[in-house]
């Protein structure tokens, strides 16, 4: 019986496993529920009002208050969440605003990010004297690539006017992320 004798290359493990070592997981290498990327901005919750009954942009609607952003996704049908919130009084007892989020590049026209036709309320049954906080939170998936001109717009019921000028020094975060599905 001959005794055969296999050769191989020495290697160092720890430069094997330091290759494979990445300080980022690329894109493509992320698993389902991983947050993909997250953008968020600063504007004011200062001098600005609808009383309008139709869809009405809450921004760019001055070089302070623009409540809504501008996001590239990396995957199709990826999840996006949309996250602010914003102190308003509604100067009617009866009146009330609903509030949608919309994607302005959308290949087909402006469509609307989320399932349902609002994603968010407020001053329902308010006083006018009241000053309330509105949390909005909503997500949509990805339906197309390229830039989304994601745009918050409210439409005022009932009449009134809804106010956004509490406060000139007051800011709030606008923030969308991304999170691979």
């Amino acid at each position: 019986m001959a005794l055969i004798r296999a050769e191989k290359k020495e290697f160092n493990l720890r430069s094997k496993l330091n290759e494979l070592d990445q300080a980022q997981v690329p894109y493509e290498k992320m698993p389902p529920g991983s947050i993909v990327q997250s953008k968020i901005k600063y504007t004011h919750n200062t001098t600005w009002g609808s009383s309008n009954a139709s869809w009405t942009d809450v921004g760019p609607v001055s070089s302070q208050v623009d409540f809504t952003m501008k996001f590239t996704p990396k995957f199709y049908n990826s999840i996006l969440v949309f996250e602010t919130d914003m102190l308003t009084n509604l100067n009617d007892d009866d009146g009330y605003a609903r509030f949608r989020l919309v994607d302005k590049n959308h290949p087909s026209g402006t469509i609307v990010l989320h399932d349902n036709i609002f994603c968010a309320g407020s001053h329902y049954l308010m006083s006018t004297d009241d000053w309330i906080n509105t949390h909005i939170c909503t997500k949509g998936p990805v339906k197309h690539m390229g830039e989304h001109n994601l745009v918050l717009q409210v439409w005022v019921y009932n009449g009134g006017s809804l106010s956004f000028s509490w406060s000139g020094s007051d800011y709030r975060t606008v923030k969308v992320t991304e999170i691979r599905q």
